[in-house]
């Protein structure tokens, strides 16, 4: 593979977004309906896959002092601006705040969900006094497939359709990755540097209060100590608690998610920061830990029961830690066993605050793994389903996702719609 193509597929992967990512892309895809349908409003209904709806039941949604997938829908309608992909609710005054909440009380939005489809959904059908029109986002937050104008027919999956397993990120080798984080001219890295930039602004917002102060807190007790795996742990906590609380300032993402985007940046900076590690060895870094991300995500898919933020950009974070600290492929492979050694079962409940404990764990124990790894340490391969080479790593991983994990999800979605803290 070319360093034209891993560019590429890092720029795809990467991008800014104000809130979580999934009532994001809900207010996208409605605030699109909005932007082609003529006349005045008189019905909003939302469709769903389980997935992105137990990601988008109890976040903060930014501008808005209320949770829910009904109100983020709504909010697209009265205050979303379509041609601003993920920031598309940057911009939410008390007015428009206070018409999405009257859509609401009107009884005017409706929210489903399905189970017989794979992958993303969000269909959103915004009927007006002159038109009705479908808007269908698949597979990605933005990747918005479809406007029709009434009539249309029914939304129906294509059997057997799987785009992920037919990725060609998925031929290449761990050594096809190091050798375009090594050779990469380090200015085409630079907008690595504008993400970190970013997550370093919300984690510093997030310093002052939550999980962000509290590990600070920690830290100045003595009681988990001040080293390399406590910054990561900082600066990532602090940033997620304050995305998830739905504070109002952009993210730098990762295929597709905020806090991955901050496990992934925000761990490897903490360790340049505590190790006084170049600018140049940390982008490189940076860009071999994105990679990998990518690729573990071909294998689990864009939305999953279990937590991408340990196995995924955690785990990719470990190997730009071992990357930064001079190892090579063997220890990389070691620090990736280690992970999915330890909190491959850790399950996705949802977005919502507690989600930064989670980034937490995510990022000290990709940093430990590191450091294990470069000891000589690892979880072997053939021990539980930790494969011995990076693409039976995966494919085990992704084989206990798709196939073991299906029903776990409904559960996970039945449990928190009981819950008074998830509205609809």
């Amino acid at each position: 593979m070319t360093n034209e193509f891993f560019l590429e597929r890092m720029h795809q992967a990467i991008m800014p977004s104000t809130g979580c990512t999934e009532p994001v892309a809900i207010a996208l895809n409605t605030a699109t309906a909005r932007a082609h349908a003529k006349g005045s409003m008189k019905r909003l209904t939302v469709t769903l896959d389980n997935y992105l709806y137990k990601n988008a039941m109890g976040v903060g949604i930014p501008g808005a002092d209320e949770r829910g997938v009904a109100l983020c829908a709504a909010m697209g309608v009265t205050a979303g601006d379509a041609g601003a992909q993920m920031r598309v609710l940057d911009h939410v005054s008390p007015e428009a705040l206070r018409a999405a909440k009257q859509m609401l009380y009107d009884g005017l939005v409706t929210v489903n969900t399905r189970e017989d489809v794979h992958g993303l959904l969000v269909e959103s059908v915004l009927e007006t006094d002159e038109d009705t029109v479908r808007v269908l986002t698949l597979q990605t937050h933005t990747n918005i497939v479809r406007i029709d104008h009434a009539p249309f027919e029914p939304y129906v999956e294509a059997d057997g359709d799987d785009a992920l397993c037919c990725d060609p990120i998925r031929g290449c080798k761990l050594a096809d990755m190091v050798a375009f984080a090594d050779s990469v001219p380090l200015e085409a890295l630079a907008f690595l540097q504008e993400g970190i930039d970013m997550n370093l602004a919300i984690a510093r917002a997030g310093s002052t209060f939550g999980l962000g102060r509290a590990v600070r807190t920690l830290i100045e007790q003595g009681a988990i100590g001040n080293s390399p795996v406590s910054r990561a742990e900082e600066l990532c906590a602090a940033a997620s608690y304050a995305r998830m609380s739905g504070v109002s300032m952009p993210v730098m993402t990762a295929t597709g998610s905020g806090n991955q985007g901050i496990t992934l940046l925000l761990t490897i900076e903490g360790v340049a920061q505590a190790m006084g590690i170049s600018q140049e060895k940390k982008l490189r870094a940076a860009a071999l830990a994105n990679l990998v991300n990518i690729y573990v995500k071909t294998f689990t898919g864009t939305l999953s029961a279990v937590c991408a933020c340990g196995v995924a950009s955690g785990l990719g974070a470990s190997v730009g830690v071992v990357y930064m600290l001079g190892g090579g492929e063997e220890q990389m492979l070691f620090a990736m066993q280690n992970i999915l050694g330890s909190i491959c079962g850790m399950i996705c409940d949802g977005a919502k605050e507690g989600c930064a404990n989670k980034v937490q764990l995510s990022s000290g124990l990709a940093v430990k793994s590191a450091f294990l790894a470069m000891n000589g340490m690892n979880v072997r391969g053939g021990e539980g389903i930790v494969g011995g080479e990076l693409y039976t790593l995966f494919e085990n991983l992704g084989r206990l996702v798709r196939e073991g994990m299906e029903s776990t999800n409904s559960v996970i979605v039945r449990i928190m719609s009981q819950g008074s803290n998830c509205p609809a």
